[in-house]
């Protein structure tokens, strides 16, 4: 009875934590808006130009905001003469052409992104001139020299994904009591991996904490609410069945979360409107284009991945336990 009261008053307290880091975020976030001097320029390549840009308190409490740019270029890169700053405010965004950029049209989505993030982006057209010619060229654009279109690799982590869900399935299914012994071990593993994975992430991916705020808490609570079950899991013998079928379900929901947050672009629309956009982030390993770092994709894919086996043994030694 006092190791079911101290796993509800655990549970109770970090929710209430997350409540109040909600509250706290919700009262202090607010939006802004973009606007540039111009929404299209010409350059050569080789060559940079400035544009101007102003970023505009919208509602909320003017906070630390930043100008952001998406998708990322090896061949077009942007430099503001202010970093950061609490909006409303004014600066100039340098426009770099490498020499080696192939001539064509390139677009941009500019979004203000920090405490107070644009509510949608604004377009800017990069028109990519030769360097040889001096006379204006045509309006017309080359249909193949445009920035290559992102890729990612979520193939072969929704690959991986069905793989492990069908051997869990099938081992649970086939061995069932036999299997349990085991699935301690293999779901403590998988434990771990998913502790460390979002530990990395809490640490080092600062376009999630900066541009989704809520997702970063919500994460926070996960890491902690997963430790204090692993503690009544391996610990409590009273409470481990209860707790195993707490943290399996708990672990199915947050794999759920995790593909809606890719799905619908999530949690980075305050970066992008595009919902490819947070796709490719998640599941980039820092390819071309799509903004994103390989230890970044690398921790989402492990956390994907060690939560769902996680959710698959945490139910499963639920119910052959209480058989």
């Amino acid at each position: 009875m006092k190791s079911r009261t101290i796993l509800l008053s655990s549970l109770l307290f970090v929710l209430l934590l997350f409540f109040a880091l909600s509250m706290v975020h919700a009262s202090v976030i607010g939006a802004s808006k973009v606007t540039l001097t111009q929404y299209s320029i010409n350059i050569t390549q080789g060559s940079s130009s400035n544009i101007g840009f102003t970023i505009s308190l919208v509602s909320g409490s003017p906070w630390g905001t930043s100008i952001a740019e998406s998708p990322s270029s090896s061949y077009v890169t942007f430099l503001p003469s202010i970093s950061i700053n609490d909006p409303t405010y004014s600066a100039t965004l340098a426009v770099n052409v490498a020499k080696n950029a192939p001539v064509g049209k390139y677009i941009f989505n500019i979004s203000a992104t920090g405490d107070d993030p644009s509510i949608s982006p604004v377009q800017l057209t990069v028109n990519v001139l030769n360097a040889t010619t001096t006379s204006t060229p045509p309006s017309v654009t080359p249909p193949s020299t445009s920035a290559p279109k992102p890729t990612n690799y979520f193939v072969y982590v929704g690959g991986a994904f069905i793989v492990l869900v069908a051997l869990f399935l099938s081992l649970a299914f086939l061995m069932k009591k036999k299997f349990v012994k085991a699935a301690k071990y293999i779901m403590f593993v998988s434990i771990i991996l998913s502790l460390v994975a979002a530990a990395y992430l809490l640490t080092y991916d600062t376009l999630l904490r900066v541009s989704g705020m809520l997702h970063y808490d919500i994460l926070i609570v996960f890491f902690i609410l997963t430790a204090i079950l692993t503690y009544f899991v391996y610990k409590n013998k009273k409470m481990q069945k209860i707790a195993a079928l707490v943290l399996g379900s708990l672990s199915a929901l947050f794999v759920l979360a995790m593909f809606l947050d890719a799905l619908l672009g999530l949690p980075l629309t305050a970066v992008s409107g595009s919902l490819s956009y947070g796709f490719n982030y998640l599941f980039g390993f820092g390819a071309a284009g799509t903004g994103s770092l390989y230890g970044t994709s690398f921790a989402f894919s492990l956390l994907l991945l060690s939560v769902t086996i996680t959710a698959i043994l945490g139910i499963f030694t639920f119910i052959i336990q209480r058989k």
